[in-house]
């Protein structure tokens, strides 16, 4: 993601806009792909072991017995059972991979992968590896025991490890896969109620003192006498005022924060990392045993051990067209034509699968279409030149094989790096989401806070003005404090909670009563019905931040506030004889422009003609911007003075 420039409103809306550009890119491989991979692979393996299996003679029965202990497998792979069910499903499995035994003896080209991959996924890690290696070793035991030729003996063991890595490492992505796309969004929702309690804490502690503070001073004051209360009064209106300068400066900083970049660093999970190299070093290792079974000349070594390392070392490193081409060109020719000069050096072919595996991975289609066609063609040429020719069931299982080997390839680095894109996902939309919070929580502690502690200082200076020569005037002032103090209070519960939601009817009398302490004669004229809580929400917060600006940035003596609606739409229009310059515009999600852009509305303001400052606001009788929470995750009761 893109470093954004500028203010931290478009920061924030660039992080949540990445959860589109994740979503696109995610769904190029959706979980039901992943799925279908791990099933390709099952089947592949399922027909390369029959084709073995009918290349050995084996009649229709023991086909039958030999294929058994696939429906354990399957199950075991497609559901997501409890302990004593998969234990259940791996007995069976492994009984019924044994059958064969009791039939048709050891004729039957047995290889127990199967046990080897359910144990994979049928039991915890810190049991199933120790377990993998058990039938491992059992296997080659049995096949020594056996009288074996050593080249089969030796084939057994690594052909059961790599069938089953092949099958647990793509059924664990695929299901990584399937969990990461269920909570894709979750993370957001945890971190962003985290966020909440931890700002609703340090607002509690800060702001709340403040407000505390205020209303015990203001109740000291109604009981005190004229002398002290001045002193109490006087207190009270400074702590006000020292708290709306705290209101104002948090309200800065955490949007200051959610501009921040906070970019998480999300790895290609472990294990994929280790199965890859763990098939690769296998079949690296299978062309060694050969020489030393088959060909019986270990002086071919000296030439294949260093080539193979470099093979090892040129799949394992980081993706590059030059390096596939270096690998193709170490392979391919040793191996074909190679074989002509001396057929021993035909065991490298069993690298080939990994090199079109590496090619459909670090090559974009058709090309990698077309290198691993060619591949495959080369194979069943090596099948048929130079001589002897292999039979049709040695010709599909020699191409067979480098399929499963390709696919294993693509299939892990695809998935591995869809389960990268998917964490990655995750991550940066719960800081996306947290960003969000953070600039929503500090405009409503602005805009929603801001107006009530400004009420309490003017009220409190007019109540210290009033003190002497009209003291039942100023206990009503003081008096009137009280629920000014108490819905602030509330209010503060609500912006954590994301729950704000103000009446415009009774904001409208709280900015009577704030313009008429200041000394501004107020008249007010209300010509709409009910309106739906969104909209006067939307009307009250810029009714609030219009009044505040009047009281702060004007001289004004009368303030006229008007209230109308037609045709769906509420206008809201606020003037007074001010001669106040009005503000420059301000960036970072406070301020009237922003209000009203946020809550889907429009808004003018500036001079009138003749003198004085006018504001006009309209909204639709639903505001788009008002319809859910603002970190868009969850929806909420009440509408919200945040951006979407």
């Amino acid at each position: 993601m893109d470093r954004a420039s500028g203010p931290a409103e478009a920061r924030a809306k660039i992080l949540l806009g990445f959860g589109g550009c994740v979503k696109s890119s995610v769904e190029d491989l959706p979980p039901r792909v992943a799925r279908a991979m791990l099933w390709t692979a099952l089947a592949l393996l399922f027909c390369i072991r029959a084709f073995d299996a009918a290349r050995g003679g084996m009649g229709a029965e023991a086909l039958f017995l030999a294929g058994a202990p696939y429906p354990p497998l399957v199950a075991l792979l497609a559901g997501r059972f409890r302990l004593g069910v998969r234990l259940g499903l791996l007995v069976a499995l492994a009984a019924l991979a044994l059958m064969p035994f009791a039939v048709v003896g050891m004729e039957w080209g047995w290889l127990p992968w199967t046990v080897g991959a359910g144990v994979l996924v049928a039991l915890p890690a810190r049991a199933s590896w120790p377990l993998l290696g058990a039938v491992v070793a059992a296997t080659a035991v049995t096949g020594l025991l056996a009288g074996e030729p050593v080249n089969v003996w030796a084939w057994r063991p690594l052909a059961l490890a790599t069938d089953a890595l092949i099958v647990f490492s793509l059924h664990s992505l695929s299901g990584l896969v399937a969990d990461l796309h269920a909570t894709r969004d979750e993370l957001a929702r945890i971190e962003t109620s985290r966020e909440r309690l931890r700002l609703d804490a340090e607002l509690r502690r800060t702001v709340g003192t403040g407000l505390r503070s205020i209303t015990e001073r203001l109740a000291a004051a109604a009981e005190a006498r004229p002398e002290d209360a001045r002193v109490w009064i006087q207190e009270a209106t400074e702590t006000a005022r020292r708290t709306l300068a705290e209101v104002r400066s948090m309200a800065g900083g955490y949007r200051a924060a959610s501009g921040q970049d906070m970019r998480p660093p999300v790895g290609s999970p472990r294990f994929v990392r280790v199965v890859l190299a763990a098939v690769v070093l296998i079949q690296a290792v299978r062309p060694v045993m050969n020489v030393f079974t088959v060909a019986g000349d270990p002086r071919w070594l000296y030439l294949l051990v260093p080539l193979l390392a470099v093979a090892v070392a040129l799949l394992l490193s980081r993706p590059s067209r030059g390096r596939l081409v270096a690998l193709g060109l170490l392979l391919v020719p040793v191996a074909w034509p190679g074989s002509y000069a001396a057929g021993t050096l035909l065991v490298v072919s069993c690298m080939w699968g990994l090199f079109a595996g590496a090619a459909l991975t670090w090559v974009r289609p058709p090309r990698s279409w077309a290198i691993a066609a060619a591949v495959l063609a080369l194979q069943v040429v090596v099948c048929i030149t130079p001589p002897p020719v292999a039979s049709p069931a040695d010709m599909v299982t020699s191409v067979l094989s480098p399929i499963i080997l390709a696919w294993l390839f693509y299939g892990l680095s695809r998935l591995g790096g869809l389960v990268v894109l998917l964490g990655r996902a995750r991550q940066e939309l719960a800081v996306a989401a947290v960003a969000a919070e953070r600039l929503r929580i500090g405009r409503d502690l602005h805009d929603v806070l801001g107006f009530s502690l400004s009420a309490v200082a003017l009220r409190g200076e007019l109540a210290l003005r009033l003190l002497d020569r009209d003291p039942v005037r100023a206990a009503t002032e003081l008096a009137a404090l009280v629920p000014v103090l108490e819905r602030a209070h509330a209010e503060l519960g609500a912006i954590t909670g994301g729950r704000v939601r103000l009446e415009l009817r009774h904001e409208i009398d709280a900015a009577v009563e704030a313009l008429e302490a200041a000394g501004i004669a107020v008249h007010t004229e209300v010509e709409i019905g009910t309106l739906p809580d969104e909209t006067g929400t939307a009307l009250a917060a810029v009714l609030r931040e219009g009044v505040t600006n009047v009281l702060r940035h004007s001289r004004a003596r009368t303030c006229a506030i008007t209230v109308t609606g037609s045709g769906g739409a509420a206008w809201l229009r606020i003037v007074n004889d001010g001669a106040g310059e009005p503000r420059a515009p301000v960036t970072g999600g406070v301020g009237l422009e922003s209000l009203a852009a946020r809550a889907g509305g429009r808004l003018s303001a500036g001079p009138r003609r003749g003198g004085g400052f006018e504001v006009v606001a309209e909204f639709r009788s639903d505001p788009a911007g008002l319809d859910g929470d603002a970190d868009g995750v969850d929806p909420v009761a009440g509408a919200e003075l945040a951006d979407r």
